[in-house]
């Protein structure tokens, strides 16, 4: 306010206003922005640490503090994209909103864990809590994945608990529960994947059994124990579970691909090997996975691999997998016959193909009636 004066009278004054409402707008959502999670809207660690605080001075004991992670949230990560992982991660974050109370905070405070802090709230009531949201979290599935939660809490008696030893003892209950039920859990995705792929691509389905069957054969011949012919079998059937992260663009193409859909292609022997590695069932598998496209002379991917430095069992793929695709009929072209792709065989032996399991698959294997 400015007074305004004529010959030395006070005349009146000049009154000066400014809209903040712009600037309190901001000032709210810079606010917000400092306290939630930008993927899921819910809080973050600084105010789930914060409201620790706030609910200790208001004393609102008993305390229950509940830590959740997502169950294999990587293989769904490596499989079909950081974006389903995201919604993964988007709609677990809904299913809270229909468990817990309006007192209780949720936050996400890492990748793929989140914590909760929850006043007045007994180990009964927080014991409900983890049954709704296990049976609850049924109904959410990705890419035929069944998601499942890791879950574990504890009830804070008094102030004189430090909030990392809290987390640390909820975290422990966790992980007991991640033991009990995660290790199934990853087993069962891989599964999965494999069958949202051959369902989506009958040839991969036939492409798979038929590279399991031969590597089986070939195993057999080269006197392997029975138990690594079985897990060769399986090593064949589950090669190729990296092409779940391929476009259908790019792996239904019916003509060349160009270079760089190429080098996309040749990013499901990583992938492959990543899905498989996530899972104790399967990690055994996932070096020969990784290692099917390497070359004897050594001008194969991802590595470079040259001779017996590839896995026995990748070098068996290899061959095996050559031979299917030459000889398997597919919507764009008929397959080669026996004859022909037993004369490719024999040209890319020391070359592409490892010239004993050449010889051997020749001679014996596809001797045998196929």
């Amino acid at each position: 306010m400015t007074p305004l004066f004529q010959e030395r009278q006070l005349n009146g004054y000049i009154l000066h206003s400014k809209d903040i409402t712009v600037e309190r707008q901001k000032q709210k959502e810079i606010e917000y922005i400092s306290y939630h999670d930008y993927l899921t809207d819910l809080y973050n660690r600084r105010y789930f640490v914060y409201s620790y605080h706030r609910f200790i001075s208001q004393r609102s004991f008993p305390l229950g503090i509940m830590m959740i992670d997502i169950n294999g949230l990587k293989i769904i990560n490596d499989a079909y994209g950081h974006s389903q992982g995201d919604m993964t991660i988007r709609l677990v974050s809904r299913l809270f909103m229909k468990v817990f109370d309006m007192e209780d905070v949720v936050a996400r405070i890492g990748g793929d864990e989140f914590a909760i802090l929850s006043p007045n709230k007994n180990s009964e009531q927080m014991q409900a809590y983890k049954e709704k949201i296990i049976e609850l979290v049924k109904e959410i599935n990705v890419g035929n994945i069944e998601i499942s939660l890791a879950i574990g809490y504890e009830v804070v008696a008094d102030s004189n608990q430090d909030i990392d030893e809290l987390l640390s003892a909820a975290e422990n209950h966790l992980y007991r529960h991640k033991v009990t039920v995660g290790t199934s859990i990853r087993n069962h995705a891989i599964k999965a994947i494999l069958n949202t792929l051959t369902d989506k691509y009958v040839e991969e389905k036939i492409h798979s059994e038929r590279v399991s069957t031969f590597c089986k054969k070939i195993g057999i011949e080269l006197g392997i124990s029975k138990e690594e012919v079985d897990l060769l079998e399986l090593a064949g059937m589950y090669h190729d579970i990296g092409k779940i992260s391929i476009p259908d663009a790019i792996l239904n193409k019916p003509g060349k691909l160009t270079n760089e859909e190429f080098e996309i292609i040749k990013t499901h022997t990583q992938v492959g090997y990543q899905i498989l590695k996530a899972a104790d069932e399967y990690s055994g598998l996932a070096e020969y996975a990784l290692s099917h496209h390497e070359r004897w002379d050594g001008r194969g991917y991802p590595r470079g691999l040259k001779g017996t430095e590839i896995p026995l069992f990748s070098r068996i793929i290899c061959v095996a997998d050559s031979f299917e695709a030459m000889t398997a009929d597919r919507p764009y072209r008929k397959g080669m016959c026996v004859e022909d792709a037993i004369i490719e065989l024999k040209r890319c032996s020391g070359s592409q193909f490892d010239p004993d399991i050449t010889v051997k698959f020749i001679d014996k294997v596809l001797s045998q009636k196929l």
